[in-house]
Formats: structure tokens, C-alpha cells, sequence
């Protein structure tokens, strides 16, 4: 298989994965859950399947200790806050304005790391590129001038959780592919250094700010598993991707996560959040800029 049709392939299947994950998390806080405990609770599943596998078929610990600090030190930092800080933003805008409204901002997030890409990775910023992070920005100016409120009634305001998370995920994407353009890391090793950094800064702010968050079991706990198992997928196959692929090829097509959320929104959460024609109006506008972007 060529390798950029394997890039597009695990970008696209990464895209899919992040499309099903805020569906099992809306259906969670519906159930009593709240954004810190989804977070964690999604964030531990992934550490401990990707250290099961790695403890189990991965090499063990003794493959970490070969890893380059430089490296791994991006991959820590990108945990910290591309994944924690994000996800954690992410998920309250999920609980906000509903998951496909707060997915189809979060994924305005190919806007700001092509943008990144180019500045500090060197990679190519094309006319054709620009035309597509413009159809992104567009859709993201459609979503915002809505009249329409996929969730109840939510601000304007509201939609800087998922805006704030997409540019922290943006510079976690830009810091992925640099730990791989220097070094031989392995996506397992990438996804397992990224979700054990991850979960320190968690905890510490839920048991700072949000001390009932963890303890107890609930009942929505089932479905944000869920979403950890979605999430753990979509990463290890975006790692996969960036592993050999660009930026500017991988974040745009993982972007179309949106157009999954939607759909998936629109069939399994009928009695939760209704998703509106302008929803997916933007969520067009967006993966048109992306599929654009994509042709770089």
C-alpha cells in the first residue's frame, strides 16, 4: 500500500474513532457524569490498554528507557496539554452546546496546526492550503452567528471551551510529528508516554478544584469507558499516521471527525440534542476545508 494512502487511511479511520467518543460522552452527562470524571476516566482507559500492550507485546519497560529525552519530551508536553488540558476543555463543551456542535469547532483545530506545521516543522503552507483553512474558518463563523441551539440554550461564550481546546490539540499534533521526525518512537510507545503524562495534571486539578468528581462509581462511568476505548483508538491511529505522515496531510483529514459526530448524533441522540440545519451546514463548510486542505 503507498504510504500516503496509508496515511489517509489511518487518518481517516483516527477521524472516525473521535467522531464516536463525544456521542458516549453526551450520553454519560446525561446520566449524572460531569467533564472532570469523563476525562479521567476516558484518559485511564487508554494509559492502561497502551501500557497492558506494551508491558505484554511492546517490549516491556526496558523499551522506554532507549527513548530519546528530547522526544519523549514532547510527547510529555503534548500529553500535558494536548490531551489533558484539551480533552478536559473538550468535554465541557460537549456538556455546553452538545457534541456535534462542540466537535465541529473542536476540529477547527487543522486550522491552527497546518498554521503551526508551517511555522515551526517547515512544512509547505500552499495557496491551496490557505483556500482550505479559510473554508474552516467559515464554517466555524457560521456556527457562531447561529440563531440555532443544538442543546438547550448555551452563549456564544460557551463555544471558547471547544475553541481553546482545538488550539492546545493543534500544538499536541505539531509536537507529535516533531517527537517522530527525530526519533524511531513507535506510536504505542508516543500514545503511552502522551495519556501517562496526561493524567498527573488531571488529577491534581479535580482533586484541587472538583474533589467529588472520583470518587464514587456512577452510572454514567459505562459510557465515558466507552468513550475511553473510542479515544484510545482514535489516537494510537492518528500516532500512526504522524509517525510518517505530514501535518498538513494528517490533522485535515482526521478533521472530518465532525461529519461522523453528526451523523452519529442524529441517529443515537434523537432524545438528547437535536442537531440542526445549520449544524451541519458548518459541519459541510468545515469538511470542505479540509478535503481542500487534504489535496496539499
Amino acid at each position: 500500500m503507498p504510504a500516503t494512502l496509508s496515511v489517509v487511511l489511518l487518518s481517516l479511520a483516527s477521524g472516525l474513532f473521535w467522531g464516536v467518543g463525544p456521542i458516549f460522552s453526551k450520553l454519560g452527562m446525561e446520566r449524572g457524569g460531569r467533564s472532570e470524571r469523563a476525562t479521567f476516566i476516558v484518559l485511564s482507559v487508554g494509559a492502561v490498554i497502551f501500557w497492558g500492550i506494551s508491558l505484554g507485546v511492546g517490549g516491556g519497560l526496558e523499551a522506554f528507557g532507549g527513548l530519546p529525552l528530547v522526544a519523549v519530551s514532547a510527547f510529555v508536553v503534548s500529553g500535558l496539554c494536548g490531551t489533558s488540558l484539551a480533552w478536559l476543555l473538550w468535554f465541557r463543551g460537549v456538556d455546553r452546546v452538545g457534541a456535534s456542535v462542540s466537535n465541529v469547532v473542536f476540529y477547527s483545530q487543522p486550522l491552527f496546526a497546518v498554521i503551526l506545521a508551517a511555522l515551526v516543522l517547515g512544512e509547505q503552507l500552499t495557496p491551496t492550503a490557505v483556500v482550505g483553512v479559510g473554508l474552516v474558518v467559515g464554517g466555524i463563523a457560521l456556527l457562531s452567528v447561529s440563531g440555532d441551539r443544538a442543546v438547550g440554550s448555551w452563549t456564544r461564550g460557551a463555544l471558547l471551551f471547544p475553541l481553546a481546546a482545538a488550539i492546545l490539540a493543534a500544538g499536541g499534533t505539531v509536537l507529535n510529528r516533531f517527537g517522530f521526525r527525530i526519533s524511531t518512537v513507535s506510536p504505542l510507545e508516543a500514545a503511552t508516554v502522551n495519556l501517562t503524562s496526561a493524567l498527573p495534571l488531571l488529577v491534581g486539578y479535580t482533586v484541587v478544584v472538583r474533589r467529588g468528581a472520583l470518587t464514587g462509581i456512577s452510572r454514567s462511568d459505562l459510557y465515558f469507558v466507552g468513550s475511553g476505548l473510542a479515544n484510545a483508538a482514535a489516537l494510537f491511529t492518528m500516532f500512526a499516521a504522524l509517525e510518517t505522515g505530514p501535518v498538513v496531510l494528517v490533522a485535515p483529514v482526521v478533521g472530518t471527525s465532525p461529519l461522523f459526530t453528526t451523523l452519529f448524533a442524529y441517529v443515537l441522540l434523537r432524545d438528547v440534542e437535536q442537531v440542526t440545519r445549520r449544524t451541519v451546514a458548518s459541519a459541510a463548510l468545515m469538511m470542505a476545508g479540509v478535503a481542500v486542505i487534504s489535496l496539499v
